[in-house]
């Protein structure tokens, strides 16, 4: 469920997309140096979107400054250093390894089984440093895994339980500024914005998931031809994905955003309601290609 949140880069100024690149390149280096070189490989821009906005919060203003990455050892990145990285890390960390232990259930390919062994230490790792967090991820995802093995039809039963992890992820923030008003309105932003999430893959893997036999709640009614599925699914999806957005984007505006809003706008007003229409389309497969003309993979490695 990564790549959804993003910019929209032809409405962006060159200052703002830099400034994108280096929260996502300061993303990747908290993860490596936290954690290992390999689990950022789980790097996804969410979670880069995630520190975007904490940071902007803060009263406290990043560290910008130019480095080397694995990836280009001779070229210089710019590279946004924020006290917000490491639990922005964090989440990047257990929702790869959850999103790792999703596909070994479903697929239950040995490529994914040994992956899962692989990175089971940093999730553990992830998982210790922040509890209480840790302790959500494994009540909702437990809740929606049952929901999944039962099959559940109920787009608003299974989109429930994410958008409620998300809402964790970002009213549990251990930061001085999530103060008790702060607290409350990360929560609707965190869960309208799951919810999106979940709806916006569901709709976005019918096809995928009809192939593979994996669960997708979209799938949970009887058909017989899978295009006239999808666009019976899409008319559907659409109130839901606009309503989640624009509930999204109500808690936004109550946001107390610091630096960087006009970067935050052009995704929150922008980027979002672009990948909405892609997904009702059916013209995105959840990369980066209309934020960044480069996959997430392009920019791992640093």
């Amino acid at each position: 469920m990564f790549g959804y949140v993003q910019p929209l880069k032809p409405e962006l100024k060159v200052k703002e997309y830099e400034a994108f690149k280096g929260y996502y390149c300061g993303l990747c280096k908290a993860i490596g140096e936290n954690y290992t070189h390999g689990a950022r490989f789980m790097l996804n821009y969410d979670c880069a979107v995630l520190l975007l906005l904490l940071s902007s919060m803060s009263d406290d203003a990043p560290e910008v400054r130019k480095e080397t990455c694995a990836a280009n050892p001779f070229k210089k990145r710019i590279i946004v250093r924020s006290k917000q990285a490491e639990y922005a890390a964090a989440v990047n960390v257990m929702l790869g390894y959850a999103k790792i232990l999703d596909a070994v259930a479903d697929e239950k390919k040995l490529s994914a089984r040994m992956l899962s062994l692989m990175y089971r230490g940093v999730g553990k790792k992830a998982e210790r440093r922040h509890g209480a967090l840790a302790a959500q991820f494994s009540e909702r995802l437990a809740a929606l895994s049952k929901l999944e093995k039962q099959r559940c039809g109920s787009i608003d039963a299974v989109a429930d339980e994410f958008a409620k992890l998300l809402a964790a992820v970002f009213s549990e923030a251990p930061f001085d500024f999530v103060d008790k008003a702060a607290k409350r309105t990360l929560w609707h932003f965190g869960y309208n914005l799951g919810r999106w999430i979940y709806i916006a893959d569901a709709v976005n893997d019918i096809e995928k998931d009809h192939k593979s036999g994996s669960y997708n709640v979209y799938l949970q009614t009887a058909y017989t031809d899978i295009k006239a599925l999808k666009e019976s699914v899409r008319e559907r999806a659409a109130f839901n994905l606009n309503m989640s957005l624009a509930e999204a984007v109500k808690a936004y505006e109550l946001l107390d955003i610091k630096r960087d809003k006009p970067l935050i706008d052009n995704i929150m007003y922008l980027g979002l309601a672009k990948k909405t229409e892609d997904v009702l389309k059916g013209d995105t497969d959840g990369s980066l290609q209309s934020a960044g003309g480069q996959s997430e993979r392009d920019g791992r490695g640093n």
